[in-house]
């Protein structure tokens, strides 16, 4: 910082020169996919059923999002945690990966779901679940960022249901209808997610492909790819809390 620049008057204020680099190392997209499908191969039971599977997904998002905080985030110890235990307005509810001010609370709470077999059977119940969870969440926080991420394969795997039908474009939909939290009035909005990111894997491939013109052809005016989740979740962030910069 030069002699020239202003330094900041209090710690929730921050000169842009401070938006140092955050020496983080980000998972890669391909390397989790990589590791997911590995873990598939290995015991496809245990994939599914475990914690591992899934938990290499939390911490590609989370990884993303610790190396966009800036400096003034690192000073005031904002951090991104796993497993967060956050007070919703019905219950408590461990949200997979969350960005938290330790004297403020949550500022972006994101979901996290993989559904890799009995998929007809069970989405529903799932997709009344999330929705749910987020006006739940919206009621304690209503200016937090919230998203959602849903992982199904291409195909399923669950031993003798390997022919189940999968309607990745209906779901897509329903997916898409649950977002877009946005515009002036977004803190009355409840049961709508900020963002949203839908994931169709090829598990059989190697590495594994991810399916994104299925969801494309499906919602061709959404962006729910999971390539651009973080940017956009950061994007909104930053449209809404002008007077704070705690992400580059």
């Amino acid at each position: 910082m030069t002699s020239q620049e202003q330094q900041p008057e209090s710690p929730d204020e921050i000169a842009a020169s401070e938006r140092a680099n955050i020496p983080h190392h980000a998972v890669g997209l391909a390397d989790v996919l990589h590791q997911m499908g590995e873990s598939y191969r290995a015991d496809p039971v245990v994939a599914v059923r475990g914690q591992v599977f899934i938990q290499q997904l939390h911490r590609y998002l989370g990884s993303q999002l610790e190396t966009r905080l800036t400096e003034f985030a690192v000073k005031r110890k904002i951090e991104v945690r796993y497993e967060a235990h956050i007070l919703g307005s019905t219950k408590p509810k461990d949200v997979d990966v969350a960005v938290v001010d330790l004297e403020n609370g949550p500022l972006v709470l994101i979901g996290v779901r993989s559904q890799m077999s009995s998929i007809g059977k069970n989405v529903l119940t799932y997709y009344e679940g999330i929705v749910g969870e987020c006006i739940s969440l919206q009621d304690r926080f209503p200016m937090c960022t919230h998203g959602y991420v849903y992982l199904h394969p291409l195909s399923a795997i669950k031993q003798g249901k390997e022919s189940e039908h999968i309607d990745h474009a209906r779901y897509a939909k329903m997916y898409a209808a649950v977002t877009g939290r946005a515009g002036p009035n977004y803190k009355n909005q409840r049961g709508v997610f900020g963002e949203f990111a839908y994931l169709v894997v090829d598990f059989e491939q190697s590495p594994p492909h991810l399916r994104d013109d299925i969801i494309r052809s499906a919602v061709p005016n959404l962006d729910l790819s999971i390539n651009m989740f973080i940017e956009r979740i950061v994007t909104m962030f930053n449209a809404r809390m002008l007077f704070w910069d705690v992400f580059r």
